[in-house]
């Protein structure tokens, strides 16, 4: 197995700022006073800070108020339950999924921030006297650091259309996880090589298969058992990990270079769930059921992360910020690497297939992308102020390197250094090769082509939807009726939310298409 190496993100300075603190003496023959201590920023602002989506973001978020609370005299309190789209409860604050932001939007709950909010500040910025009086002024501190941040989530995720409407909090990403000792041993090496198989982290998904169906039934531990080639989410799965393996090799398949939408056609908004990129996509994952463990067409997530656990599945696809649940058990030397690509793609005007000389490797981005944080349109004057001081404190350097490392709910760094520094903690990772994790998440959040998830109005009723006929598909119905019956749940679903409203928010999310400036009514078309 080829050797994996760090990649060569880039390296970044990080320049902290010194607060001085004045210091007053009283000298012999002298009356000194005390200095009256300078207030804080914030002194007597409350801001309310609340989270859309999965619970168990709340003691994350909780976790960060009491330095910012410290350091800038304001009050931070967060709401107990995770709140709705369009029933923030007087949230100031909102951190939510990607796959949530066009429920955000058509709600009009967020805010468009001003870019000034993540530009670095000017020394005319803090002391406008200082240009005027001809002084010169150390520079002022980046705390944010925008420009570390990767360019799919400063420019994607954390956008609708050409609108900020936040900032990036923690990604996500699938992998495909390696056991080592499957690709190592040398009697395995030597069957491969009989098979014309090459025991490499494959670059198209026709290999991934073939190594899969390889390992299957196979003693490739030594152990005197049988093992198996790959444990994935087939059956239904609350992560959407499933869901998202399935729409990452549909990607591969039909997301052409020359045309940005992907699942629906973006001046109509008719579903292409049914077209050839995704019908292949479905008979191939479905195909796989052969290649895994007993009752693999019935895991979900943690059933697959648990099966390759148990140290006798040579492969599983699974997002990287679950990494601690991979080893500790029987899997003892754990490999990674990003997803396949596909050697074709499909071009949906002509309807033609294209072959390609290097593999279409777009990178799939499930929930949306991963995690945002925004301020409330309804947050005014000094709230407002607190609101985004907030916002870019969850989301400067040393923060979200805390958030991170927080096991309560793991997400992907989306800074250049971050990745770059590999596993924020190898020991709750036992086995994992920090490099070649690092090297994976690197290639994929940082790639050419970046499609994060649906993140239009109602996204998690259509993924729900999708997940219906996958599932259907993997129980034994035809690929082609399976995504029928998808297509026909999204065209009824977007008919009830308004076709030319949804159009244009799908137009919008794709942060790519020419829109008005605001949607059309809720009953136009």
């Amino acid at each position: 197995m080829r050797r994996f190496v760090r990649p060569k993100i880039g390296s970044w300075l990080i320049v902290f700022g010194i607060l001085g603190t004045g210091l007053t003496g009283s000298g012999c023959g002298t009356s000194g006073t005390a200095s009256k201590p300078a207030a804080l920023p914030l002194s007597g602002v409350r801001i309310t800070v609340a989270v859309v989506g999965d619970p168990a973001m709340l003691a994350t978020v909780s976790a960060q108020r009491g330095e910012w609370e410290a350091s800038r005299g304001g009050e931070c309190a967060v709401v107990p339950q995770p709140v709705e789209p369009a029933s923030p409860q007087g949230a100031h604050v909102l951190v939510y999924p990607g796959d949530r932001l066009g429920d955000l939007v058509d709600a009009g709950t967020l805010a468009v921030l001003p870019e000034s909010t993540v530009r670095p500040p000017a020394a005319a910025d803090a002391d406008p006297d200082a240009r005027e009086a001809g002084r010169d002024r150390a520079p002022v501190p980046d705390e944010l650091q925008f420009a570390d941040v990767l360019p799919a989530y400063r420019d994607q995720v954390s956008k609708y259309g050409n609108d900020r409407v936040g900032l990036p909090y923690g990604g996500s990403a699938l992998v495909l996880v390696i056991n080592r000792a499957a690709f190592e041993r040398p009697p395995v090496r030597e069957a491969a090589k009989a098979a014309g198989l090459s025991l490499e982290p494959p670059s198209t998904w026709p290999q991934l298969d073939a190594l899969a169906r390889f390992f299957q039934g196979r003693d490739w531990d030594g152990d005197g058992k049988n093992d198996h080639g790959i444990a994935l989410a087939l059956g239904p799965d609350p992560e959407g990990v499933g869901d998202a393996a399935f729409l990452a090799r549909a990607t591969s398949l039909g997301q052409h270079r020359d045309h940005y939408s992907l699942l629906f056609d973006s001046d109509t908004m008719e579903p292409r769930v049914t077209s050839p990129p995704f019908l292949e996509a479905l008979q191939a994952m479905v195909g796989l059921k052969a290649a895994g463990p007993p009752g693999v067409d019935g895991f979900d997530a943690e059933a697959a992360r648990k099966a390759f656990r148990h140290g006798n599945v040579a492969l599983l696809i699974d997002r990287a910020e679950r990494v601690a649940e991979w080893g500790g058990g029987g899997a003892k030397l754990i490999g990674v690497a990003s997803l396949p690509g596909s050697e074709r793609v499909y071009e949906p005007v002509r309807k033609v297939w294209e072959p390609l000389k290097v593999p279409n490797r777009p990178s799939y981005l499930p929930s949306g992308g991963g995690w945002v944080v925004g301020v409330s349109a309804s947050a005014r004057g000094r709230e407002r102020e607190a609101a985004i001081d907030f916002a870019r404190y969850l989301a400067n350097p040393e923060t979200s390197s805390r958030v991170r490392s927080d096991p309560a709910f793991p997400v992907l760094p989306v800074r250049a250094s971050q990745i770059g520094q590999g596993l924020s903690d190898p020991r709750k990772a036992p086995g994992v090769d920090s490099r070649s994790w690092s090297e994976s998440v690197g290639r994929t959040l940082a790639a050419e082509r970046v499609v994060p998830g649906l993140r239009i109005p109602g996204a998690p009723g259509y993924l729900a939807d999708l997940a219906k006929g996958r599932a259907a598909a993997v129980s034994g119905v035809p690929a082609e009726q399976a995504m029928k019956g998808v297509a026909e749940a999204w065209a009824a679903r977007t008919k009830s939310l308004g076709t030319a409203r949804q159009t244009w928010h799908y137009r919008r999310s794709l942060n790519a298409l020419a829109t008005s400036p605001r949607p059309p009514a809720r009953d136009a078309g």
